[in-house]
């Protein structure tokens, strides 16, 4: 290891022949191909479930589906994927990151093809599940084998990448399925996934390090998963009907107390199962509670944001999806690039720093953003759209960083699993928190133009001023409550050539 080299040369007193600091070749491009794999598998994940909302009338009108089959289209998805992420996290540290994110993959391609493919609503519905079944193993494999496979700057630079791409599909899901859609038709959504899937799939076998062998004893909690499942199953579902029928709406109510329930008796359950799914000692780890908190807050904003923002430039202004995705591509753009050097950043200024800084440079965004009324357009948009693209670059892959950090690597699956979870649930309470305020502008079928366009563009800026103070507080939060990960400069030194992309055989034997 590197910072075991550094070690050396401070007892020998002996300069590092430079020899010694040049990275293996094959072993670099291995990593790098690593990256690619793992980043691109959830880019697919985030991508489609963003693309299939533009695509919903063509599909209602081509299978003849009613309202609720549309509903339960795009939220099935969104429902397995948050039910199973914490059993696939189980799983990635039963079994290890590398079969089950091949799995997952698999799962959510050969899924894809039997979609693209459906007769009716109801095959559509089912495979739509089953695609949220991959994503939910794909996605916590995928940070526990960036987590495993890197240190120090490297490890900040993968998980860059990957929150960099994440972020890019959400904004570009839209306009991807814009023009698909207009162009091919809805199907091509889905068989999209197919030849880039397979292709990952091939170099996934070639490029990914082999399973580490668990540590954990024979036992699966599957107790654990079932109410963990119901939990997070009742408590999304709730939420995103609370913006149909109400906060106070009797169905709501009940799903919310069912969702209560179960989680009390998942914490029952994990007091005395020998081996938890998700143990006390994962909240002890430093900055992890901390960072799913913060997590969460950064989804909520970040969704709700672009998703009634595309709602007002549609609606509001005017303009087809299509022109809603080339307006929104240089906040996508700006995270796409900023994030990776955020993680590099992360290792040398810490965590609390970078993070607190970019949650106040998106809380800033926010507030230019809020200023919006009937008669702005594109252009007036653009100076928030980049203030805040550049803050959440700079805050989404320190906060990954600080929940991961500490984590071993045999935690590392349900550690990555609860990260995601948080970022459903963020998902979904953002976009209802800011739709209780908008929705009473809206048109009800939401077919044409509000008819208060005023009030329309009020609405919107209220709810982006109420994210701005939720950003500011979790930008207090960030500086509060992360401790320091900065590396020492001695490791840093060691680490910034040889280790950049390190050998795999050497991360797995760590």
């Amino acid at each position: 290891m590197a910072t075991d080299t550094a070690v050396l040369e401070i007892k020998t007193s002996r300069p590092l022949k430079p020899a010694k600091m040049r990275p293996n070749i094959a072993a670099a491009v291995g990593q790098k191909w690593m990256v690619a794999v793992v980043a691109v598998a959830p880019f697919l994940v985030a991508l489609e479930d963003h693309a299939m909302v533009i695509a919903l009338p063509q599909l209602q009108r081509d299978l003849g589906l009613g309202l609720p089959e549309l509903e339960w289209v795009v939220n099935v998805y969104t429902l397995t994927f948050a039910v199973l992420t914490l059993g696939g996290g189980m799983l990635v540290d039963r079994f290890g990151a590398r079969p089950v994110f091949l799995a997952g993959l698999a799962l959510f391609t050969s899924a894809s093809l039997v979609a693209g493919l459906s007769p009716d609503g109801f095959v559509l519905i089912g495979m739509r599940a089953t695609q949220g079944a991959g994503a939910a193993l794909s996605g916590p494999a995928a940070l526990a084998i960036l987590v495993t496979s890197f240190a120090g700057s490297a490890r900040g630079i993968a998980l860059g990448v990957l929150s960099g791409v994440v972020a890019s599909a959400t904004a570009s899901g839209p306009l991807l399925g814009a023009l698909l859609t207009e162009n091919i038709g809805w199907r091509s959504i889905f068989f999209i996934n197919v030849p880039v899937g397979i292709a990952i799939l091939i170099v996934g076998v070639l490029a990914l390090p082999a399973a580490r062998a668990s540590s954990r004893g024979p036992h699966m909690d599957i107790a654990g998963v079932v109410t963990s499942a119901l939990a997070l199953a009742a408590g999304v579902f709730g939420v995103a009907q609370a913006s149909r029928y109400g906060w106070t709406s009797l169905k709501v109510l009940t799903v919310l107390g069912i969702a209560a329930s179960a989680f009390a008796i998942f914490v029952a359950v994990e007091r005395h199962v020998p081996t938890p799914l998700l143990d006390r000692s994962l909240l002890r780890i430093p900055n992890f509670l901390a960072a799913n908190l913060l997590g969460l807050l950064n989804v909520a904003v970040m969704c709700s944001l672009l998703f009634f923002l595309s709602l007002y430039l549609q609606l509001g202004v005017g303009i087809s999806a299509i022109q809603v995705g080339v307006v929104l591509l240089p906040f996508t753009v700006l995270i796409t690039v900023v994030a990776p050097m955020a993680g590099w950043l992360a290792s040398r200024v810490g965590a609390r720093l970078l993070g607190g800084t970019g949650l106040a440079l998106t809380a800033t965004g926010l507030l230019l953003l809020s200023r919006v009324d009937a008669s702005w357009g594109a252009t007036h948009l653009l100076p928030g759209l980049l203030v805040a693209g550049i803050g959440l670059g700079l805050a989404t892959t320190p906060i990954t960083m600080a929940a991961m950090e500490h984590v071993s690597a045999e935690r590392s699956g349900i550690a990555g699993a609860t990260l995601n979870a948080s970022g459903m649930v963020g998902m979904s309470l953002g976009i209802v928190m800011m739709g209780a305020i908008v929705s009473t502008r809206l048109p009800a079928d939401l077919a044409g133009p509000p008819a208060d366009p005023e009030g329309f563009a009020a609405g919107v800026g209220i709810g982006i001023s109420v994210n701005a103070v939720l950003t500011l507080v979790a930008a207090a939060l960030a500086v509060a409550m992360l401790r320091s990960q900065r590396v020492p400069r001695v490791a840093l030194l060691a680490t910034s050539e040889a280790d950049v992309f390190q050998d795999p055989t050497r991360s797995a034997a760590r």
